[in-house]
């Protein structure tokens, strides 16, 4: 008898949800890559993304920023699964923050970039899109979780009419509060059929979970066995504001009931952690911002380096320009007054010897008669080779007097 029951217990009990590990991951990070960096397994990182000992940064508190996370594998042929995603979006700025994080389910095999939140917007699949930076030319219009579905022929838009979404108090800490904590976390659950998808969003880790959207007819949407094919990514981007966009933890079931089982154990677990835990948590936090900020004063000061280089090296090149054609100048007015003096020498010597010559063929016709023309022949070479090295003399004096 006891067989029995065993046996029909097999049959009355329910399906058991199973966790899908490929597409899943939870802190702590443990494992590591070649190089000793942790690393998130059976996903792939691109862009600023960072994974530490409890937590995975996609963006540090730093502008124009963007990192991603996507998974190796695929969902598989499930029709009915359910996502939870843990995060934490913090920073410095009081008032002045984005752009925010996005959870992707769709078809590429890899993050794609392109202006939607860091991804192409022609996307193929489902999009959730958590968006702090509340852009005063979307209005009323602005949404905190935006839903967004495509087939992948248009481009999906945010803050647009008929949007799918809602806005929700928290979602977003300031790490200047007396009371901020690393343990200030927020949620996002994604509950999906074949042909229905539910958005449900618990903005302050409070396990008092919101339906943000709903929405059907996903079959006329999304191929047939769309699951079969997908994959999970996770990104986080900023523009000119900025924040830490923090992953704890994604969660994949293959229903429903499993993933709200394990929102509650999730939740309990944050409540009961001891200080130990959370101070681990928060020293590693507060490392990574120091980390960082030490890493951007660097940055700066390199940049600031590399431009008094740029600076010096303009000056010097200007300096010996200058300098340059100074002594061109000089050397080409010394050249020149130099020509001039020789020149003048020369044409005085020249005149000097035409007129020895002159006297010398004046007495030469004097005593031609008498046939004494070899001696006045005579001392006319002589002079002339005297005038001539007279005159070599002086130049080379000249040149040693103005240019050594």
């Amino acid at each position: 008898m006891l067989r029995f029951l065993a046996f029909l217990s097999l049959f009355l009990l329910p399906v058991t949800s199973e966790l899908l590990d490929n597409v899943s991951f939870s802190s702590p990070f443990t494992e590591t890559d070649r190089n000793g960096q942790y690393m998130v397994p059976n996903f792939m990182m691109a862009g600023d993304a960072d994974v530490k000992k409890t937590f995975v940064r996609l963006t540090p508190d730093r502008q124009s920023k963007r990192g991603t996370l996507w998974s190796k594998g695929v969902v598989g042929p499930y029709s009915e699964i359910s996502a939870t995603l843990t995060f934490r979006i913090s920073g410095q700025g009081s008032k002045l923050f984005g752009d925010g994080i996005a959870l992707w389910l769709t078809k590429s095999p890899r993050p794609t970039n392109g202006k939607l939140h860091g991804m192409d917007s022609k996307f193929e699949g489902i999009a959730v899109v958590i968006d702090t930076f509340k852009n005063v030319e979307h209005g009323s219009l602005h949404r905190d979780v935006t839903l967004l579905i495509n087939d992948g022929t248009k481009d999906a838009e945010i803050g647009v009419e008929d949007v799918l979404g809602c806005n929700v108090d928290g979602m977003r800490y300031h790490e200047g509060r007396d009371d901020f904590s690393t343990f200030n976390l927020s949620r996002l659950r994604l509950l999906y059929n074949e042909d229905r998808l539910v958005v449900e969003v618990d903005g302050n880790g409070t396990n008092d979970w919101q339906t943000c959207a709903t929405v059907g007819g996903l079959k006329k949407q999304l191929p047939k066995g769309f699951l079969s094919d997908a994959r999970f990514g996770i990104s986080g981007t900023t523009g000119q504001l900025a924040d830490n966009h923090d992953i704890i933890s994604l969660q994949v079931h293959s229903s429903h009931s499993e993933a709200k089982v394990a929102s509650v154990e999730q939740h309990e677990s944050f409540e009961s952690a001891d200080d130990l835990q959370v101070l681990v948590h928060d020293l590693e936090h507060q490392l990574t911002s120091i980390v960082e900020k030490l890493e951007n004063t660097i940055g700066k000061l390199q940049n600031q380096e590399d431009m008094l280089e740029d600076r010096v090296k303009l000056l010097e090149s200007t300096v010996l320009t200058g300098v340059e054609s100074k002594m061109e100048r000089r050397i080409t007015n010394l050249e020149k007054q130099l020509d001039r003096k020789v020149q003048r020498t020369v044409n005085k010597a020249q005149k000097s010897t035409q007129d020895e010559i002159d006297n010398m063929k004046e007495f030469a016709e004097k005593n031609a008669d008498s046939g004494g023309w070899r001696l006045p022949f005579m001392f006319l070479a002589v002079l002339v080779f005297v005038a001539g090295t007279a005159a070599y003399r002086h130049y080379r004096y000249l040149i040693k007097s103005h240019l050594l």
